[in-house]
């Protein structure tokens, strides 16, 4: 939903969309820009049957991040109640808050219940729970986290992963597992050239601390010495994306037999997906893995690390799980997929993904806890 990444939030605006089947639906998103003028600017959109309302407030920076955090917590503050005004003048006021992700959200939608007696619930995506993230904040951020995070009426989370991860860290509530969810996308793209080259892909935002991408590079670098018919496509960009094309370089594989491709919107990530013979998730840590979903969706095959949320709908039918950071064992799964990916069978793969991850099962899970909690109001 960012004006600068397609990919940022499109995970919650697929949850928005599975809602608005059953629900009238307005997504509010809040969200800081270093580069523009204006202290506020607004841009609506109309897709997926969602209205949607970006409120971008100016970043403020300065050396001081104390100074940072208080000035950009009052600027949101500012945008979001422009956000809310706005949206109520246009549709009148909202029966329930759907807060999608802590802490900031939270807090808004607690002062909805608070002053104008709207109730809410909580949705979670973060790995910074399994990844150790939330146990490495002060006292004082953990304790905001529980407090918000225990006041919602219901809460839900991507996996069963997640939502143990979460209660281990003290954040407890009726707890709904909702999964990520594929769309129907209209192949507006052509394929990608067919090369006679088996192509694998790797989606994900390039922070080589979770993702593992420089782990990847390395062992298709060596496969790629014997076996001369692959291509290795990387789409996402983020803060070490120099370091892994430096690291591509250096193995004397960049822009020869591996690609980086930058950031894409949802549909051209689909044109590579439907243009791949599979699919590498090589992450340390991941709550779900929606790439992996939308992969099968598309007819192919993946290898994905036993890192959380995949081990939860990953088979031998689908693909093949792997141990994180065992290096060998993502050498002898890419190997085996190279010879092995037409052993899948894709409409098979497309029926499972369709079946299990749909917008219509999670459009109801959220129009039932949505039901509920206007009810405890009306009692």
């Amino acid at each position: 939903m960012n004006r600068h990444d397609p990919q940022l939030g499109v995970f919650i605006r697929k949850h928005a969309s599975a809602a608005a089947l059953y629900c009238d639906v307005t997504l509010l998103c809040v969200m800081s820009d270093d580069h523009q003028k204006n202290l506020i600017e607004f841009e609506e959109r109309e897709e997926y049957n969602v209205s949607a309302l970006i409120v971008y407030f100016r970043k403020f920076n300065s050396p001081f991040s104390i100074v940072n955090k208080i000035f950009n917590a009052s600027r949101y503050i500012r945008a979001t109640r422009h956000g809310l005004k706005q949206i109520a003048s246009k549709n009148g006021m909202h029966d329930v808050t759907h807060a999608y992700i802590l802490l900031r959200p939270a807090i808004v939608a607690w002062w909805l219940k608070l002053t104008k007696g709207i109730p809410f619930l909580v949705s979670e995506q973060w790995s910074g729970y399994p990844t150790g993230k939330f146990a490495s904040k002060n006292f004082l951020s953990k304790f905001f986290y529980r407090w918000f995070f225990r006041r919602a009426g219901a809460a839900t989370a991507v996996s069963a992963f997640l939502k143990n991860r979460m209660e281990t860290s003290g954040l407890r509530n009726n707890y709904t597992i909702t999964p990520n969810v594929i769309e129907p996308i209209e192949r507006k793209h052509p394929p990608l050239p067919d090369n006679g080259k088996i192509k694998i892909l790797t989606v994900a935002d390039l922070a080589d601390e979770i993702k593992n991408i420089s782990t990847t590079i390395s062992v298709f670098a060596e496969i790629e010495k014997s076996v001369h018919n692959i291509e290795f496509h990387i789409i996402g960009h983020g803060k070490d994306e120099t370091k892994l094309k430096n690291l591509a370089l250096e193995l004397g594989v960049l822009n020869k037999t591996v690609f980086f491709h930058g950031v894409k919107k949802n549909e051209e990530v689909y044109q590579y997906l439907y243009s791949s013979h599979f699919l590498v998730m090589n992450s340390r840590f991941e709550t779900f893995s929606l790439i992996c979903i939308e992969a099968m969706s598309c007819g192919i095959p993946v290898i994905a690390t036993r890192c959380g949320g995949p081990d939860e709908f990953i088979t031998p039918e689908n693909g093949i799980l792997i141990e994180p950071g065992n290096n060998e064992e993502l050498r002898t799964a890419i190997t085996g997929m190279i010879s092995g990916y037409k052993n899948y069978d894709s409409s098979r793969l497309i029926r499972f993904a369709a079946a299990n991850f749909n917008a219509e099962q999670a459009g109801k899970k959220f129009e039932l806890i949505y039901k509920k909690l206007i009810d405890k109001v009306g009692n």
